[in-house]
């Protein structure tokens, strides 16, 4: 396996710390047209800043204690590992908290207001909270069961180093 594999959740990271300074920008545009306020827009950019670049740094020094050569090391929802196990936990938790927020929080009202500028910026658009938590639900639901699918199903090349793994796939 190239070695760049070893340090793919780093370069994650870093791809997301771009885009959160971007976001930054572009919220702020918003803010000086009233559309957001600059306390919800910092609580949301430093949140977003802990789930998009220090997930991926956490799951990074995970596999590079562990040992592995490729991020697919860390398998899905696999729990046969303590990298594993640590691993599935920081993806659940994610996923909890996302959705906590989306549905409990004030998740959806605040991207259906902001949501438009985070990609193509609009500044004139918006969504429904409504349309914001199903979106997002789907989304999570779709990238779960295919990204569990695939790893279940696909073979891994006899280079790989996946140490730490009890069962052998």
């Amino acid at each position: 396996m190239p070695v760049i594999f070893r340090f793919f959740w780093f370069f994650c990271a870093a791809f997301m710390a771009i885009n959160v300074v971007i976001w930054r920008r572009r919220l702020a545009t918003l803010v000086s047209r009233g559309a957001a306020a600059q306390p919800e827009v910092d609580r949301f950019l430093r949140w977003t800043a802990a789930w998009l670049v220090g997930g991926p740094l956490v799951v990074g020094l995970i596999g590079l204690a562990a040992g592995w050569s490729s991020p697919f090391c860390a398998g899905f929802l696999a729990f046969d590992s303590v990298p594993r196990l640590l691993t599935s936990v920081v993806l659940l938790t994610s996923w909890f908290a996302l959705l906590f927020w989306v549905w409990r929080g004030r998740g959806a009202e605040f991207l259906a207001r902001v949501g438009p500028v985070l990609g193509i910026p609009s500044y004139s658009k918006t969504y429904s909270p409504g349309m914001v938590r199903a979106y997002i639900t789907i989304l999570l639901i779709i990238s779960s069961v295919g990204a569990g699918m695939a790893w279940r199903s696909m073979r891994f090349p006899p280079d790989m180093a996946c140490p730490g793994a009890i069962a052998d796939r």
